[in-house]
């Protein structure tokens, strides 16, 4: 609830602090007091839209702080918990300073905050019912979430939501896996064609690689086996001065004088090693000769074999190195395709078992809603017969939603009305005057009383254009209201005024040509003076006093 309100450079508020009290309390003052303001100044403090023009004349900012006591509202508590803007304290301040200049810096709980922030938290702390605020009464969304919240099932229709977003996401997901998987389609086929080349290639790992160095020494075969013959014969021919043969006299000369030089026996050793390893050479190369001839019919069939691959490596643009990875690609995205499928029935499966969950939550919000709509329909109707419309009859519509899982259940909800004994019931727009729906939103209020989440309801002036008689049981529904919402209520009407548990007087006054405006909270003999300046004019007479009495005694 709102406890102190504090402004500064407001208008033609210089300074206020004012101490806010439970349950129901009236704001009066003579036309053009600025009673507006005191609401002006509680929107502008939750986030609404402002200008330099809200600040004082003479002045360079208006300051707005609001104080509210959360400590039976969790909603607010856990709110403020999630942003880190809870002091651990009852007590939530909210602070908003406009400058000349047109900018404003917000504050929760003495930390800067966005007005975005403050917006949501004012929505959870604060309800402005006006003449035109009141037409949201008339929208389906509004119609709806009051039946949910008379019957308190606001957790299932939530259920009911996140199942049929899931649903939706999921359906899509189908839809795009769907489309893709009829491209993949078309994609697999060109896949296969591709696969089945690389398949009829029989391409073996490594092969290329083996085939390339065949290729190279067959092409040059001749001259292969033509160095490698000079080679043996460089090694060991008949030729006395072959290679062996110099060794080996080397070898002999330096045995001759091993009795000279120890090391002799060194380099000796070194010449065998050489000679044995010259030896087993040249039986290599022979046995490589003897093994090697031209093989023109081979070398043809490695040619083809070579053309082959390479054709089928520039057809794909890679190398012939890659095509062993590509066909492996190949037959995995193939697997890929595949497995979409599978994928697909899975999607399909969650998709049916999270309709099925909705179904079953739907049918029994469906339920519970048939139930709270008999309930309140009987509250209302009784509610408005009370407030002068004796033939009013409240209905509620719950007519079958034809979409697919609709997010908020089976049905739709309509407020249907009729005021008079030969109407037929009809929508609320298409039949309810202002006064009718302002009776029609106080009996709504009321009897959401128990389930109310916002702490802080303002009328403002809702009971215009009706009789006294009327109006004083309006001013007794809101009294009513008082005890379970704090309630403050703009009002003309000395009838209503004189329901409240408390009086705020808004008063405008003048210094030196400047204009002021206070708000004061008022004794009870103060009080009896204001509902009899209300009845009576600005003459009050204690005829005026003693009727502004029995009016008041008559309501407490």
């Amino acid at each position: 609830m709102l406890n102190q309100i504090h402004i500064r450079d407001l208008a033609t508020i210089e300074e206020l602090h004012l101490n806010l009290s439970t349950n129901c309390t009236m704001i009066t003052g003579e036309t053009g007091a600025g009673k507006s303001i005191f609401i002006e100044a509680i929107e502008l403090a939750l986030g609404g839209r402002a200008s330099q023009n809200v600040i004082r004349p003479g002045k360079e900012k208006a300051d707005i702080s609001l104080s509210f006591d959360i400590t039976n509202f969790p909603q607010v508590i856990t709110y403020l918990k999630n942003y880190d803007l809870y002091q651990n304290t009852p007590e939530c301040i909210i602070r908003r300073i406009i400058t000349s200049d047109g900018r404003s810096r917000s504050y929760i709980n003495g930390l800067p905050s966005t007005l975005q922030f403050v917006k949501e938290l004012g929505e959870l702390l604060f309800h402005l019912h006006s003449q035109h605020e009141q037409q949201v009464l008339l929208k389906v969304e509004t119609q709806r979430e009051m039946l949910d919240r008379f019957a308190d099932h606001l957790p299932l229709t939530a259920a009911v939501k996140t199942f049929a977003e899931e649903w939706r996401i999921l359906d899509q997901e189908i839809k795009n896996l769907r489309e893709k998987i009829s491209e993949r389609y078309e994609r697999a086929d060109y896949l296969r064609f591709q696969l089945e080349e690389l398949q009829a290639v029989k391409l073996e790992p490594d092969e290329w690689r083996a085939i390339e160095a065949e290729h190279h020494r067959l092409t040059h075969a001749e001259e292969l086996m033509r160095s490698i013959q000079c080679a043996i014969d460089l090694i060991a021919d008949n030729d006395t001065k072959n290679i062996l043969s110099l060794l080996s006299d080397t070898r002999k000369m330096l045995e001759s004088i091993h009795l000279l030089e120890p090391k002799v026996n060194e380099w000796t050793a070194t010449l065998n090693t050489i000679l044995i390893q010259l030896t087993d050479l040249e039986s290599d190369l022979k046995n490589y000769l003897d093994n090697t001839e031209l093989d023109p019919e081979r070398l043809q069939f490695i040619e083809e074999r070579v053309s082959q691959i390479f054709n089928l490596a520039r057809k794909h643009k890679i190398s012939p190195q890659e095509l062993t990875t590509f066909k492996e690609q190949l037959i995995s995205e193939l697997q890929s395709i595949d497995s979409s499928n599978e994928d697909l029935m899975k999607l399909e499966d969650k998709k049916n078992q999270i309709a099925k969950s909705y179904i079953e939550h739907a049918d029994q919000l469906s339920s519970s809603r048939k139930k709270a709509a008999e309930k309140l329909e009987k509250e209302i109707s009784a509610t408005i017969q009370h407030l002068s419309l004796p033939h009013g009859e409240f209905k509620i519509a719950l007519e079958r939603d034809d979409g697919t899982l609709p997010l908020h259940g089976h049905e739709k909800i309509i407020f249907l009305i009729k005021t008079n004994p030969d109407q037929s019931l009809q929508p609320l727009a298409k039949v309810i005057s202002g006064g009718e729906l302002s009776r029609l939103s106080l009996a709504a209020h009321l009897a959401l009383a128990n389930q109310t989440t916002i702490p802080t309801l303002i009328f403002d002036e809702v009971d215009t254009g009706l009789s006294g008689a009327t109006a004083e049981k309006i001013g007794r529904l809101l009294r009513k209201l008082g005890n379970s919402y704090q309630v403050f209520c703009i009002t003309h009407q000395p009838q209503v005024a004189a329901c409240g548990h408390h009086h705020v007087l808004v008063e405008k006054y003048f210094v030196d040509n400047s204009t002021h405006t206070r708000l004061r909270l008022l004794t009870a003999d103060e009080k009896t003076r204001e509902i009899a300046r209300m009845l009576g004019g600005e003459k009050i007479t204690e005829k005026t006093l003693e009727h502004a009495r029995e009016v008041l005694q008559g309501n407490l």
